[in-house]
């Protein structure tokens, strides 16, 4: 693409030539995915490198190239704006580096775009024959129950309760086009909810007809960006594993994060007390501050009668939205005191004022 060029070559020659590179990546599954992109076309080029998941201010040093990927504090010598990863597929390509088609999409997913947004990897994935399109849910495994319950793609009667979900399964186990019929029966469900609203037929979209990737580390191209978002985000650890291609476990610890945090993202949803004001609902609970971005984007999804959605907890807060997002929360951060930051349709912030505080900053500049 065009209007990315200007950023991909000059970025390609100035990590062949660093002495030493440091990604610093914001805790999101988009930019995970684009630092693991670049820290392995970096190991194959034998240019040493450190990656870690930092929100954090930092500055640059002069012994080393700094690249901050994402809405991350960190002042980088060179950036890699929302969505990433297509943008750091395209330089791992320069670099001449073996690229992952697949993780790039995946990151790309997990920005809220859609593949065209990364079309150099979705051609490249095609070509290759890695990925395929096919009726059903975007899941990471075929344990359907368990995935289907975790699943931060969608918010309906069976999330969070892998019971529920054992039931929807074992209602459908002797249909004919399984798939395609749970698919079906999980959007009628999400949809027709007593607090859904009219944006959750969008909201289920994502979630549906996936790209299977049968040599990928997880079934679904949209399965895998969830658990990047979830390992960004409450497993950094292993989120950087599986992001660089190890395979050493970490495809499996990722998972397992995943499905603990999709339980947490459910239950702070249908747990938060809410308050409806003009163009913001507020969900406040007592969630661990990890989850509150996907509560928001879930809240915002499925059951916000308004535009936005601001989720709270103590000391820290996320929005979702349509557009104008982040700037909002990083001003209402910086009005109490707090650090945030964001993209055009999310933000997060951390902040020392009452949350009651924070939420009338938040809605007189949203």
């Amino acid at each position: 693409m065009s209007s990315a060029r200007p950023v991909e070559e000059p970025l390609a020659e100035t990590l062949s030539a660093a002495p030493f590179v440091r990604v610093a990546a914001a805790s999101d599954g988009d930019s995970l995915a684009a630092a693991g992109l670049l820290a392995r076309a970096c190991a194959e080029r034998a240019i040493p490198f450190q990656l870690r998941l930092d929100d954090e201010a930092a500055a640059a040093t002069e012994d080393a190239v700094t690249v901050s990927v994402g809405p991350t504090a960190v002042d980088g010598d060179a950036s890699l704006d929302h969505p990433a990863s297509p943008t750091a597929f395209t330089v791992a390509r320069r670099l001449g580096a073996d690229h992952d088609p697949v993780l790039a999409l995946a990151g790309t997913i997990a920005a809220g775009e859609t593949v065209r947004a990364a079309e150099d990897a979705l051609e490249a994935a095609q070509e290759a024959g890695l990925i395929d399109r096919e009726p059903g849910l975007a899941l990471p495994t075929d344990e359907i129950p368990a995935d289907l319950a975790a699943s931060t793609l969608l918010h309906g009667p069976a999330s969070g309760d892998e019971a529920a979900a054992a039931a929807v399964v074992t209602e459908l186990e002797s249909e004919e086009e399984f798939s395609r019929r749970l698919a079906s029966l999980v959007t009628i469900d999400a949809v027709a909810a007593e607090d859904a609203t009219e944006r959750a037929a969008r909201g289920i979209e994502r979630a549906l007809r996936p790209y299977r990737t049968p040599d990928a580390p997880f079934a679904t191209l949209g399965g895998y960006a969830d658990v990047l978002n979830a390992a960004a985000r409450s497993s950094p650890a292993a989120g950087i594993a599986l992001a660089l291609g190890e395979h050493d476990g970490a495809d499996e610890t990722a998972l397992a994060a995943w499905r603990e945090y999709g339980r947490a993202v459910h239950e702070g949803l249908r747990t938060a007390e809410t308050r409806r004001h003009h163009g913001v609902w507020v969900l406040e609970t007592d969630a661990d501050p990890a989850v509150l971005p996907a509560v928001a984007r879930l809240g915002r999804d499925f059951r916000s009668p308004e535009p936005v959605a601001l989720a709270l907890t103590e000391g820290a807060a996320a929005a979702a939205g349509e557009s104008g997002v982040g700037d909002a929360v990083s001003t209402a951060a910086d009005a109490v005191g707090g650090t945030g930051l964001g993209t055009d349709a999310t933000g997060r912030a951390r902040f020392d004022t009452d949350t009651e505080q924070f939420t009338e900053t938040f809605r007189e500049t949203v």
